[in-house]
């Protein structure tokens, strides 16, 4: 059969030992111990070791020929060899050796879990290990001996008893109230963790300091280059830069122009012209679109006709329609007449008008028209359509909605390190794009739309540089300093020959230059009530608060990562 060979360190502890046996994967385990192994001259480490090897189904042996440990192996019957080639066995040895064997006292159960530190171990170990009943050794003496044997026996027994008395009993008490034990264990390492935390870690303060202020105002003319190397911002010259979007916005809206798709109304026209007689051939024209109006109602010419004589005197009552009224020929030359055809310039059922021979208005051309036939076919047939006034409203709701809206857009992608110069906003609207267009229809039940791209602009400049400029302009003395900046604004932007000029105008806030690393100085590692007291007496702090984290902390930190600083503005009254 197989055997573990562990070779045992001078420092390993019983639990190493122990735990070495418990991972041992064969069923002999021989343990070779160095020379002056004070591990092993203990019984109650021998004892573990045996106890552990019967838990285990291990068979436990000591290779060495150390006599200490050879009387401690035959107390608890673990068997030993003088190396590892021979046979081992139980050492003999004599009743008187065997009263004599190191038993385990209270002191060194004590010393024994001081010197592992594994207390609880060893306390574990102890309470599952039966105590081994020493042999009487009857098989070494005779009947004559019984007496005597006896009162070894009893002295024997009497010396463990008052090993498990003494020895046992703190291990004993351990195992008893072990769950007090752990739970004492923690509590500790917690209020431990706890006392560190409180006292090292979670100290802190916010001193918080008013520093006594004035507001002035500020108001100083400059100007603006859009050329880099013109920039002289000491001197109130700024470089100017323009940001720009485009915005395309379209509308919905309602059409409400109206318009007549029927048919338009035909019919004729008649008209006539008066020739002088003794004026020669002449003639005359109705040419094509113009017009003859009735009243309201107007119709064009669809076609050019001609009107003419010929000037023979002769032939004149055979060409004149009034050729054989002497009186009427005399007087108003010959009259010839012409028919036109005409259509009403709007569809619509009204165009369909009578007949008449008086109220016609011809072109001047002629001397008058009549109709002699009803206009007809003219018929209604109403659709809605966009007109320009439909138009021009849409792109007042464009222009109204969305000119706040792109502003702010357009302000958001400046960068927070620059000035936007607001008067310099401008919004552009390009043409707008109704679909349909003026005068198409829109189709019952849908909207008409309109689109239109703007164009926004703005100018900036670099805010840092500004800031400077009215510190530098302030005029401050050397041991007082510009705490804010609040309002700036341009007024009067213009437009220059060589750039741009505004006002810049602003108010400031001043006041004796303390700094958060000169409060931190003070106040560091003092108690709150001293710190306190030393920052007022700093020229220029009106007012200091100094709140520590936690109430039992009653000092400011001596480290300044944990100390918060926060000055803020007294204004002085007048």
């Amino acid at each position: 059969m197989n055997k573990d060979v562990i070779y045992i360190e001078p420092e390993d502890d019983i639990t190493d030992i122990i735990n070495k046996i418990e991972n041992s994967k064969e069923k002999i385990v021989a343990l070779v111990p160095p020379k002056k192994a004070g591990v092993l001259r203990s019984i109650v480490n021998i004892k573990l070791i045996a106890k552990t090897g019967t838990n285990a189904s291990k068979k436990i042996v000591l290779v060495t020929t150390d006599p200490a440990i050879l009387r401690l192996a035959a107390t608890t019957k673990l068997p030993v060899t003088k190396d590892l080639q021979s046979a081992p066995s139980i050492p003999k040895i004599g009743a008187e050796e065997l009263e004599e064997a190191e038993l385990p006292s209270k002191e060194e159960v004590i010393e024994t879990i001081a010197e592992n530190g594994e207390g609880e171990v060893i306390a574990e170990k102890i309470e599952d290990q039966e105590e081994p009943e020493k042999e009487e050794n009857v098989e070494e003496k005779d009947n004559n001996d019984a007496d005597s044997k006896e009162s070894k026996k009893d002295k024997k027994k009497k010396k463990e008893k008052k090993v498990s008395t003494s020895g046992n009993a703190f291990v004993g008490w351990i195992q008893e109230h072990k769950g007090l034990c752990i739970a004492g264990g923690i509590g500790l390492v917690v209020l431990i963790l706890v006392l560190v935390w409180a006292f090292a870690i979670a100290p802190a303060a916010t001193v918080t300091i008013g520093i006594r202020t004035t507001k002035t105002n500020f108001s100083k003319n400059i100007t603006f280059t859009e050329v880099l190397t013109e920039e002289n911002s000491d001197e109130g010259k700024f470089y100017i830069e323009q940001k720009k979007t485009e915005e395309k916005a379209e509308v919905e809206f309602e059409a409400t122009g109206q318009k007549n798709v029927g048919e338009k109304a035909t019919g004729s026209v008649i008209v006539w012209a008066y020739f002088p007689v003794l004026g020669g051939a002449a003639s005359t024209a109705v040419t094509a679109g113009e017009i003859f109006t009735l009243g309201d109602y107007s119709f064009a010419a669809d076609e050019t006709i001609t009107i003419s004589w010929n000037g023979v005197i002769g032939e004149v009552k055979s060409n004149c329609a009034n050729g054989s009224n002497d009186e009427a020929l005399a007087k108003y030359g010959c009259l010839v007449y012409g028919q036109v055809a005409v259509t009403a310039v709007q569809p619509g059922a009204s165009y369909n008008i009578a007949a008449s021979n008086t109220g016609w208005k011809a072109p001047a051309r002629v001397n008058g028209a009549y109709s002699s036939e009803d206009m007809s076919g003219g018929t209604d047939k109403m659709i809605t359509i966009v007109q320009q006034s439909d138009i021009d409203a849409a792109l007042t709701k464009i222009k109204s909605s969305d000119e706040n809206v792109n502003k702010e857009k357009l302000f958001e992608e400046i960068s927070e390190t620059s000035f936007i110069v607001e008067p310099s906003f401008q919004q552009t609207v390009g043409d707008a794009v109704s679909t349909p267009k003026v005068g198409e229809e829109v189709e019952k039940g849908k909207k008409a739309k309109l689109s239109v791209t703007t164009t926004d602009s703005v100018y900036f400049i670099d805010k840092t540089k500004m800031e400077e400029f009215i510190e530098k302009e302030a005029k401050l003395a050397e041991n007082f300093k510009v705490y804010s900046i609040n309002d700036s604004f341009i007024e009067n932007f213009i437009k220059t020959e060589s750039g741009y000029a505004g006002k810049l105008k602003a108010f400031y806030v001043s006041g004796p230059r303390i700094t958060e690393n000169d409060v931190v100085e003070v106040v560091k590692g003092k108690g709150i009530g001293t710190a306190k007291h030393d920052l007022t007496e700093i020229n220029g702090i009106r007012k200091v608060e100094i709140v520590p984290s936690y109430p039992w902390v009653t000092s400011v930190p001596n480290d300044p990562e944990r100390i918060t600083v926060d000055i803020k503005e007294v204004e002085e009254k007048e």
